[in-house]
């Protein structure tokens, strides 16, 4: 006891918060470093190769694992610096608090009367002179030593809360292994990592720090805001995934976690096997190659210096709705964007789709850019952030669009918080089922708050006419090629058909064919959604009658 009395006295929090800083210094280097090699190294040997296909053969293919590697290796460094610096300045922030505990009760005591040992147990003082034959000096003492307990309950506390303290300090930190850098170690190093991180959090007694529940984005940015760049960098680290997913914090932040989210998921795949998943083996195939490939169209914009041009992963769980994954990818900033268009896809739309969807929001920010004006930025987000149909069967039943249709609002609403004034001009878009998907969301709750509105090859919206959803009908355009077969299911189970007359909004002039044409590279159909996407008119066609064509203006 004497040990551990005398040690709290002396204690001094400044040691332990200075290694903390050094720890953050190493984190913030190894990210910054990992940044470089991602953009600089990395990123540019995927797409600067011969013909703009990127490094390939056999030097590429012995060269790639090992870069990526080197990558994983950074972000390992990265997650232990920020767990060791989050275990020291804890410890240090108990210690002083029961140092000062300690202290005062110590002070409180001796202004008592009280005596305290150098091994922090209290005494009564000495007698006086004929105190032992005076009643009321007796009947002092005996008032002080119940005070005496109740002192040095006090600092028994505090010194049980000082040793706790460094022992749950000891063992979490135990916890770190440089093995983890083994270069032996071909997968599985990121996960045993973020296991090791969980681990602290329980040792420390931190499983639950506090992160909004998400549900509010004006409270998430609220509280991302406030605080400092120290915390949201640990809270980046450690916490990836719950940040990852806080509609209203800027996009390079969720950028940054949901980032590191991807990495540890291919890891955790590539070190286990299919049953560990319990996934089959061409679901378990499925899911890990959709996630490699999504990082590797992530990096295909590594090197971009313009940030109109740079990726953002806003969300990604390959776990959601069942396995068929969730993933949310911008090109260009939304927080600084002139223009957004959200792009909603429909049936058949799984992670392993997410690559294309890249290729097309690319498509619709080149289009859209060619109609801006001077200065004016294009963001385009792919949002398979919905539980969206496997098949043209399971695309009749509502519920997939109604159940989505909350986190479709919230989703907007977070992008106009964070973005914040001057507004952005928001353009939500969609196909197919992703349309009905839409229109659920637009017609309750106050709507998406968009400006305009986009339904291509659409089955409908679940309204009877664009006045109900929540915008001006005269912003709701909609597109629909003469021979897409989506035409045979409208006025169905998913509500009046858009293209019809007296469903209201504008039909937009469509040049392509089939259900899947409207995004075709040089058409009339592709350029109109770029006029929109850029708050210009488009081309019209006319509305037309579901037994008589189209109707003349």
């Amino acid at each position: 006891m004497t040990n551990v009395y005398d040690l709290l006295l002396r204690f001094d929090p400044h040691g332990l918060r200075d290694a903390a800083k050094a720890w953050k210094a190493l984190g913030h280097a190894m990210d910054g470093t990992g940044q470089r090699h991602r953009n600089q190294v990395n990123g540019p040997l995927q797409v600067n190769g011969p013909d703009g296909r990127g490094w390939e053969g056999a030097d590429a293919q012995a060269a790639q694992p090992f870069m990526l590697k080197t990558e994983v290796q950074m972000e390992i460094i990265r997650m232990e610096s920020e767990a060791a610096a989050l275990v020291l300045n804890t410890v240090a922030e108990r210690m002083y608090q029961a140092q000062t505990n300690l202290t005062n009760a110590v002070h409180r005591a001796t202004a008592t009367g009280l005596t305290v040992s150098a091994e922090g147990v209290l005494g009564l003082p000495l007698q006086g002179k004929g105190e032992a034959n005076d009643p009321e000096a007796q009947k002092a003492r005996q008032q002080l030593g119940s005070e005496m307990k109740g002192f040095q309950d006090r600092i028994n506390a505090a010194l049980k809360a000082a040793q706790e303290a460094s022992d749950q300090g000891h063992s979490a930190l135990v916890r770190l292994s440089a093995n983890t850098l083994d270069p032996s170690r071909a997968n599985g190093s990121l996960l045993t990592t973020k296991y090791a991180v969980d681990g602290i959090m329980r040792d420390l007694h931190l499983v639950d720090p506090y992160i909004p529940d998400g549900k509010d984005p004006a409270k998430n940015a609220a509280w991302w805001n406030n605080l400092t760049l120290d915390q949201q960098e640990t809270y980046l680290t450690l916490n990836a995934a719950q940040v990852g997913n806080l509609d209203g914090i800027p996009a390079t932040a969720r950028d940054k976690a949901n980032r590191l989210v991807l990495d540890q998921k291919i890891d955790a795949l590539e070190a286990g096997s299919a049953s560990v998943f319990g996934l089959d083996q061409k679901d378990y195939d499925k899911r890990k190659n959709a996630l490699v490939e999504i990082r590797r169209k992530l990096e295909e914009s590594a090197n971009e210096k313009d940030e109109t041009k740079q990726m953002f992963l806003l969300s990604i769980d390959p776990e959601a709705y069942g396995g068929d994954g969730r993933a949310i990818v911008a090109t260009g900033n939304p927080d600084k964007a002139a223009h957004t268009a959200v792009f909603v896809p429909g049936t058949g739309t799984e992670l392993p789709g997410v690559p294309n969807q890249i290729d097309r929001i690319r498509q619709f920010q080149r289009a859209s850019e060619r109609q801006t004006g001077v200065g004016q930025s294009v963001s385009v987000i792919s949002y398979l952030g919905y539980d969206t149909p496997e098949s043209i069967p399971n695309a009749a039943n509502p519920m997939r669009g109604i159940d989505g249709a909350e986190d479709m609002r919230r989703f907007s609403t977070g992008l106009r918080v964070a973005h914040g004034e001057p507004k952005t001009h928001l353009t939500w878009m969609a196909h197919s089922y992703g349309t009905f998907a839409v229109g659920e969301a637009a017609q309750q709750a106050g709507g998406l708050h968009a400006d305009d509105i986009v339904a291509l090859g659409s089955p409908g919206m679940g309204v009877a006419t664009a006045s109900q959803l929540n915008i001006d009908p005269d912003h709701v355009w909609i597109g629909e090629a003469t021979n897409d077969p989506i035409r045979l299911v409208g006025n169905t189970a998913l509500g009046a058909a858009p293209h019809v007359a007296g469903f209201g909004g504008n039909n937009i002039k469509v040049d392509t064919s089939g259900h899947d044409g409207y995004w075709t590279d040089g058409s009339d159909s592709l350029k109109n959604i770029g006029k929109i996407i850029a708050g210009v008119p488009p081309t019209t066609g006319p509305k037309e009658d579901p037994f008589w064509g189209s109707i003349p203006h």
